[in-house]
């Protein structure tokens, strides 16, 4: 039995054994498994879990930035002024691991050269510059790369710039270079920058005016996406739906009421006087009469390297003594608060110089019908005289300035401070309640006030007073904003603010229209120059002496140590007289030396612009064919050009008599003919008679007097 036993165990114990082993495995399994969670959660929740699960997340997945846009700027006709556009900053990491020594001697010559095509710089040069990069490179260990917002930064020496701001076909171009590629260490640092499609054309009223002023609502939001990542280098991966995922949001864009075309000439002819005359700076500025929308503004400086930039608002920020432009403000306060009739006479005198309560006034030119001194409030408007005007509102107003001054406030100028947001108006006259303060009122502020002098403003107001002489009396601020527009939506509508409905009884403002066109229409009138235009103006001419800046002061505040003086040489009017549509002003900054010749007066340098964009508006509004059809039929070819719709005969000469250069040139080489001209102002004779057929190649001569 015992000898059966011992070849046959016992089952039961044998089932025991399996079993207690079984236990130990499973116990085991149990603690391992158990283990093997613990660590899962303390991986995934303990102290050092967010770190790990962000390595983890580093590994797999990568956020990209997705930008927006910022909204676009158009002129009113729809073309557009300023948009985004992308530029990309390239750096080389010439240590990058595939890069061995043999790759980067075998295509550094190539490189070189293709760098020395696009970039300008000689090939040695370049050839220098990548070696000595290498070597810094491979040697240095001052390298870095952080991210800011989502976007990365490379700095140190083992980061070498190569280009800044390259666009999309010139980085489509280097692309294609050898080792420019990402592999091989190529960098690419992609930007947002602001692109002006005319270049300098109305930069500073987009950039600093309307962009600056509206950022808010031009400004987008950048999005973000999730990738995950293909390889281990990040060199490729693919966007995955994610909860943490937003898009980007672009911003509105804007319309403004330039029109780019008028803002084109406007410009040329600012820029063309500047030149001629030598003049510091200037502006120009054409609105429309009844909705006061600004079609054109012009601000140019004269460098003292020769360059002409737009860099500085003047038309809204140029504040200071308007000069004659303002007895506009004089004469309309005369004839509607003092009632004064635009018939009366007043005596100026035959020596060209008054003392008026103890201030010297002087006229450049004795008024009055063979210079007798005499001569109507008309007259001594037509002819702007200092004399007549500080008599006149002396009479009226010595013993009640208070009344004066109330006057002119209650035009409204100085409620208005800004244009849509763009800030930098303002207009100030003294108050006699401020007499014998020190800078304050004086025995001869009033005079002084009656022909623009201690007195301050900015061109735009001027405008502002005279465009509302245009529109019936209604005093209007300018609009540059005409629609806010979202994804193609209209979400702000910028209608006209309307400051004071009436400045002056209408009795009154027929009498100042008059004045207005007798500058041009009297034959001793200020602007008489403009009576040969095809069509009606009326406005008014201003020179104002300038103070200097103490320190360049000679014997008084307005001359210089050398005996050079500065003006503010301005002109403006609206047109046509008689339905009145555009008013424009033009002021510009000049000096004149002693002895010098050259003119400073509004009507000699400001007037001429003015006659320009007048005409260039007349000729190309559709609304205005007449002397149009003078040079052009709708039944022939036509040519054009970026700016014009004008249709221009090209078999025959066309008649360019009575037209400005700008006009006459435009005619005739769009016909097809080469021109010569002399003189300046308006052309008075052709050397080809008009009708005549036109042989190619034929070269017509103007003479062109004042």
């Amino acid at each position: 039995m015992k000898q059966r036993n011992a070849k046959n165990p016992n089952p039961h114990a044998i089932k025991q054994s399996i079993q207690r082993r079984a236990k130990w495995l499973y116990a085991i399994f149990s603690i391992v498994a158990l283990t093997i969670f613990v660590q899962i959660v303390l991986t995934q929740y303990g102290p050092n879990g967010a770190g790990l699960r962000n390595k983890s997340e580093d590994l797999c997945y990568t956020t990209r930035i997705v930008q927006g846009s910022k909204g676009n700027i158009y002129d009113h006709n729809g073309e557009l002024l300023s948009t985004d556009s992308r530029t990309y900053n390239i750096r080389l990491d010439l240590a990058a691991e595939p890069l061995t020594d043999s790759i980067f001697n075998h295509n550094i010559g190539a490189l070189s050269d293709s760098l020395s095509r696009m970039l300008g710089k000689p090939s040695a040069h370049y050839r220098a510059m990548l070696r000595e990069t290498r070597t810094k490179a491979v040697e240095s260990k001052d390298s870095t790369m952080v991210k800011l917002k989502g976007k990365k930064y490379y700095s140190g020496a083992r980061y070498k710039l190569l280009a800044r701001h390259l666009d999309q076909r010139e980085y489509d171009r280097l692309r294609t270079f050898p080792l420019m590629e990402r592999r091989m260490g190529m960098i690419t640092e992609e930007e947002r920058m602001r692109y002006k499609v005319y270049g300098s054309m109305a930069a500073y009223t987009i950039s600093q005016g309307v962009e600056k002023a509206y950022d808010s609502l031009l400004r987008s939001t950048d999005g973000v996406n999730r990738y995950v990542k293909l390889d281990n280098r990040n060199r490729s991966s693919v966007p995955i739906v994610h909860k943490d995922n937003r898009p980007a949001t672009n911003g509105c864009d804007i319309i403004t009421t330039i029109d780019i075309n008028l803002q084109d000439v406007v410009e040329g002819a600012l820029r063309g006087k500047l030149v001629e005359n030598n003049a510091i700076s200037g502006t120009a500025v054409v609105v429309e009469c009844a909705t006061g929308e600004i079609r054109a503004m012009a601000n140019l400086t004269n460098r003292k390297n020769g360059e002409i930039n737009d860099d500085f608002n003047y038309a809204i920020r140029w504040h200071g003594a308007p000069g004659s432009t303002f007895k506009g403000i004089s004469l309309m306060a005369l004839l509607d608060n003092a009632g004064v009739s635009k018939d009366k006479w007043v005596d100026c005198g035959t020596t060209g110089t008054e003392i008026i309560n103890g201030q010297k006034v002087i006229d450049t030119h004795v008024v009055g019908e063979n210079k007798c001194g005499k001569t109507t409030i008309k007259g001594i408007f037509a002819e702007s005289s200092n004399i007549g005007f500080a008599k006149v509102v002396c009479q009226n107003y010595e013993d009640r300035p208070q009344q004066w001054v109330d006057y002119i406030r209650g035009i409204g100028l100085d409620k208005v401070s800004s244009i849509q947001n763009i800030r930098g108006l303002g207009f100030y006259i003294k108050d006699p309640s401020t007499f014998h303060k020190k800078g304050g009122w004086s025995h001869t502020t009033l005079p002084q006030t009656a022909y623009g002098y201690e007195v301050n403003m900015t061109p735009l107001q001027t405008l502002m007073f005279y465009n509302a002489v245009a529109n019936n009396g209604k005093l209007i601020t300018p609009v540059l904003i005409k629609q806010v527009v979202n994804e193609g939506e209209i979400v702000r509508n910028y209608t006209t603010e309307v400051v004071n409905e009436q400045i002056c009884s209408p009795t009154a403002l027929a009498d100042l229209q008059e004045c207005m066109e007798a500058v041009v229409t009297h034959k001793r009138g200020t602007a008489k120059t403009l009576s040969t235009l095809p069509f009606t103006v009326a406005g008014k001419t201003g020179t104002a002496q300038i103070v200097l800046p103490r320190e360049e002061w000679g014997e008084n505040a307005y001359v210089k140590k050398d005996g050079t003086r500065q003006y503010l040489a301005t002109f403006v009017g609206y047109f046509p007289a008689d339905e009145p549509k555009y008013t424009c002003i033009v002021s510009i900054k000049t000096e004149r030396k002693p002895h010098e010749k050259k003119p400073y007066t509004g009507a000699g340098v400001s007037l001429p612009v003015f006659r320009d964009i007048a005409e260039y508006v007349y000729t190309h509004d559709k609304q205005w064919t007449t002397r149009a059809e003078r040079c052009t039929t709708a039944e022939q070819p036509v040519a054009k050009t970026h700016h014009s719709a004008a249709l221009v005969e090209e078999c025959v000469v066309p008649n360019v008599i009575g037209m400005g250069l700008r006009d006459a040139l435009y005619c005739l080489e769009s016909a097809g003919l080469r021109v010569k001209f002399s003189g300046s102002g308006t052309v008075v004779e052709q050397s080809i008679a008009p009708d005549t057929a036109i042989e190619a190649g034929s070269v017509i001569e103007l003479r062109i007097e004042n």
